[in-house]
């Protein structure tokens, strides 16, 4: 079961840019649009710290593993 990011729907759904989320996250430009376009992209622990101290969300909030 690969496991998938679910940035694009969380930030979607309230209305959050992929401009905004890098500004709000303080990540890498290309991190922060990748994790954005790529639900296959898994962010490592790092960027996990840097979404939670800008969002308040658990890695369970955006990640999960998708059955074959």
């Amino acid at each position: 079961m690969p496991t998938k990011n679910k940035i694009k729907d969380r930030l979607d759904s309230r209305n959050i840019t992929r401009y905004q989320f890098w500004k709000d996250t303080g990540l890498a430009q290309n991190t922060a649009y990748r994790l954005y376009d790529d639900p296959s992209y898994i962010p490592g622990s790092s960027v996990m710290h840097k979404i939670f101290l800008a969002y308040n969300w658990q890695p369970g909030m955006y990640l999960f593993c998708q059955k074959d």
